[in-house]
């Protein structure tokens, strides 16, 4: 691979900033291209819905081989570029690993804006989205691939949540951690492919397919289970100091995003369609207005 062939992708996110990821060496530029072609980076036609339009713009430069990883700093920047250092790249696990590090960087950014990274897969209907979270065991990805046109399925166990500069909640579908720790690259997911957020919904088992919005407190409650879910992958590395900074802040996301958006125990049973809840309660009146700022909107339930 030579100089004038490494490769650069762009990444808008719907936070307004506008990635620039290069690779300047051969081992970072496979990274770099493996990672564009599990997130739709390498399409040249963009996704048919797209996020507000950019506002900052951002540069990644990727290197790997770095062993040892400490981040006491998150993220490093040298001359106006984020530094990317990640791990070595020999292997299908390592290289998967590696993938996800260099997912965190925009997720962390996004964060920083008011955004979250949730357990949870995002399904969308004529533009609006709605994440299915939930533990491991819930049901997220069989609902998903249960639901049926002209609903489809963006993620299956990640979703990246942006606050727009506009004020407005909007969801990336995210790649799925548990197959990329284990060296699979063969999934897709277009990151790109953003969609304003209509509601969440924390997914249990039932006999019978129910819907109830929870009551503010719950609902932060339940957002920073969802989001504490993948602490882990987020706060990876990072001194104790400075992950316990992330956490502070992953709080008061998840309490702004209570506050606007609204929040559903949806119960599912193993054959019912539980679509139809969710359409319906869009097609209520006095469901609740989609929020944009942090205040609470109602509540319509208790947890």
């Amino acid at each position: 691979m030579t100089p004038a062939n490494f490769p650069l992708f762009q990444l808008v996110m719907a936070d307004g900033v506008r990635w620039h990821l290069h690779a300047p060496e051969e081992d970072a530029g496979r990274l770099l291209s493996n990672f564009a072609g599990l997130t739709g980076l390498d399409s040249p036609s963009p996704p048919p819905r797209t996020p507000p339009e950019p506002g900052e713009t951002r540069k990644a430069v990727i290197r790997v081989g770095i062993r040892n990883l400490r981040w006491r700093h998150f993220p490093f920047e040298k001359n106006g570029e984020i530094q990317c250092y990640l791990g070595p790249v020999s292997t299908p696990r390592k290289m998967g690993i590696q993938i996800l590090r260099l997912a965190r960087i925009p997720a962390y950014t996004c964060e920083l804006q008011g955004g979250l990274l949730v357990h949870g897969a995002l399904v969308e209907k004529n533009g609006l989205g709605v994440i299915l979270a939930g533990p491991g065991g819930a049901g997220k990805t069989t609902a998903a691939g249960r639901i049926p046109h002209p609903w489809r399925m963006l993620s299956d166990d990640l979703s990246l949540i942006a606050r727009s500069p506009q004020g407005e909640y909007w969801a990336h579908p995210w790649p799925t951690f548990s197959r990329l720790r284990l060296g699979d690259l063969s999934g897709r997911w277009d990151v790109r492919e953003a969609v304003r957020l209509g509601m969440v919904c924390m997914l249990s088992q039932h006999p019978r397919d129910r819907l109830h919005r929870l009551s503010f407190t719950h609902a932060v409650g339940e957002l920073v289970e969802a989001a504490g879910q993948t602490r882990v992958f987020m706060t990876a590395e990072m001194d104790e100091p400075v992950a316990r900074q992330v956490n502070l802040k992953r709080f008061h996301n998840a309490a702004a995003m209570a506050g606007a958006l609204p929040v559903y125990r949806l119960q599912i049973s193993l054959t019912g369609q539980f679509w139809r809840t969710i359409e319906e309660e869009w097609e209520t009146p006095q469901s609740g207005k989609i929020g944009t700022t942090g205040e609470p909107t109602g509540c319509m339930g208790i947890g």
